[in-house]
């Protein structure tokens, strides 16, 4: 019997060693998955950082290569200022460049897309104010432009209030007593009621409009109606005169009263096809509209705002940049504002 109860104390013995072999082996194991979760953690986010950095130094160096691009638009716009006094759409700037390799990036060829705009070739909505309230003979004009592009009435009746609102603030400065001539006072008037605009007072001031795109942030102003004035109009930081050597059909006939739509089409297919304007005087010439007189004409034939739209795209992403250059013709344009995006 004692050798009985010795060997089951030996078995049992050798049983508990066993058990605590396994729980070990299980410890053990534990342990080692609970190392290997935190490491592939750990890797998981270290891969992160580094992809992260990796994208900070893509996009970083993408931004200089985009403006890379408005510098050559630079350095472009000021060598065909030295050529040709007059801006025309036949000019090196106007030429876009699309698909150009500027690097590797990604892995991959990053191309450019780049495409520069003359901002005078379109009616300036800086113009709607003229000494701190609307300047009838510019809002007439954006009446008509309105009517050929599509716009409803009461569509363009807000939009011109929040530029005359928004920018009347600016214009302050420099404003001037309401004209006393007959004439004048009446087309104000009704140039005014039509728009339902007038002098805005302070408790009418409205974020000052800087892109045409700020219009979409009005209450009541409809998408479709800025996208159908987008080709047509700008916002730029002075008024301006339109360039008739750069500027569409419905551009020149809104401005000029009087001119129809088929008629500026005909002229300004004339022009296309080699015959640029020589100077205001000759612009008139060619409408060939009795009495019109040429002084009272703001037309011209160059252009000192220009719009640098480039892209850059790689084989992930596509980088977006914008940029308005003032080119006085006297030296490198220069750079007004930038932004990212369209």
């Amino acid at each position: 019997m004692a050798g009985i109860s010795t060997r089951r104390g030996a078995g049992r013995r050798l049983d508990g060693a066993r058990t605590a072999r396994g729980m070990a082996v299980v410890a053990v194991l534990m342990v080692v998955a609970v190392i290997a979760v935190i490491a592939s953690a750990l890797l998981g986010r270290q891969s992160a950082v580094i992809r992260a950095a990796q994208s900070d130094q893509t996009g970083a160096q993408a931004r200089w290569l985009l403006r890379g691009e408005i510098a050559r638009a630079q350095v472009l716009l000021r060598a065909e200022a030295r050529r040709e006094i007059a801006t025309r759409l036949d000019g090196a700037w106007a030429a876009p460049v699309a698909g150009q390799a500027l690097g590797t990036l990604e892995g991959a060829p990053a191309l450019a897309f780049t495409e520069i705009t003359d901002e005078q070739a379109r009616f300036n909505l800086r113009n709607l104010v003229r000494g701190g309230r609307l300047d009838a003979v510019e809002g007439a004009a954006f009446l008509r432009l309105c009517a050929m592009t599509g716009v409803p009435p009461e569509q363009a009746a807000r939009i011109a209030r929040r530029v005359v609102t928004s920018l009347a603030e600016a214009d302050r400065a420099s404003a001037e007593p309401p004209s006393t001539d007959p004439k004048e006072m009446e087309d104000f008037a009704r140039v005014a009621g039509q728009l339902g605009v007038e002098a805005p007072s302070d408790r009418d001031l409205a974020p000052r409009l800087r892109v045409v795109e700020d219009l979409l942030g009005m209450p009541g102003v409809e998408a479709g109606s800025v996208a159908r004035l987008r080709p047509f109009v700008t916002v730029l930081p002075r008024r301006t005169w339109i360039n008739a050597n750069t500027a569409r059909p419905e551009v020149i006939a809104a401005w000029v009263p009087g001119l129809s739509l088929d008629r500026a089409r005909e002229v300004l297919q004339l022009r296309d096809r080699g015959q640029w304007f020589l100077n205001r005087g000759d612009f008139v010439h060619r409408l060939q509209i009795p009495g019109l007189d040429d002084a009272e004409v703001l037309i011209g034939i160059n252009s000192e705002w220009f719009r640098v739209s480039t892209a850059l795209r790689m084989s992930r992403t596509t980088l977006l940049m914008q940029a308005l250059l003032h080119d006085d013709k006297s030296a490198v344009p220069r750079l007004v504002w930038i932004r990212e995006g369209a």
